[in-house]
């Protein structure tokens, strides 16, 4: 009555006590759902009753770059219905990096600079616009 009982083996907890996810836990039972090692006072991440350490949070549940194959850290460039790294979004032609702000277009499922485009020949160009004018009307 009015001891802790631990979420994970279901006894008595003496000494320090984890209080995550609605329960309690011993310091040494409250782990990664993946790699199990124990948080020991480090940040967690919670994901459908499960908790994990960030490297296995991201790994699981992440934006994976389009570009690198890498868990994205930090900001995500959302462009083209893919996730890029801020420093992986870069025309396609020349590397210029880009920005949401700049002007590109899609080629080939990457983007491709302002610049980079008015270079396209002239053909190419017609056939880009009327596939995005298709696509539009869908």
């Amino acid at each position: 009555m009015g001891v802790p009982i631990c979420g994970a083996c279901r006894r008595p907890i003496e000494g320090r006590v984890v209080n995550a996810m609605g329960k309690q836990w011993h310091v040494e039972h409250f782990v990664c759902a993946k790699c199990e090692k124990p948080f020991l006072g480090h940040r967690h991440y919670e994901r459908k009753g499960l908790a994990y350490c960030e490297t296995h949070y991201n790994q699981l549940f992440g934006d994976v770059c389009y570009h690198c194959n890498r868990v994205i850290e930090g900001d995500v460039v959302s462009a083209l219905n893919k996730a890029w790294c801020v420093n992986c979004f870069a025309c396609s032609t020349c590397n210029t990096k880009l920005t949401l702000k700049n002007k590109f277009v899609e080629f080939d499922m990457k983007p491709v600079c302002k610049k980079c485009y008015e270079k396209f020949p002239l053909e190419l160009k017609k056939r880009l616009k009327k596939l995005s004018e298709t696509v539009a009307r869908k």
